[in-house]
């Protein structure tokens, strides 16, 4: 699967229940891994010491930016 296709999948488990089974259940909002997928898919980290942690919604304006 590709990285996209990968965080589009990571994002609507996020919106169904909240959590997947990566990491034993690791609530959404807590992951890294939306952070390091879009990170392998535009070389753009989104993380610094002052950034607050992205919302559902946050994520979902960034894909639809990156399609």
């Amino acid at each position: 699967m590709k990285p996209i296709e990968e965080l589009n999948f990571c994002l609507e488990l996020w919106e169904k229940q909240g959590y997947c089974g990566f990491g034993g259940k690791t609530e959404c909002d807590k992951c890294g891994t939306p952070y390091l997928l879009y990170k392998m898919i535009t070389g753009t980290a989104l993380h610094d010491s002052e950034m607050e942690r992205l919302k559902l919604s946050d994520w979902k304006k960034l894909i639809r930016d990156i399609k």
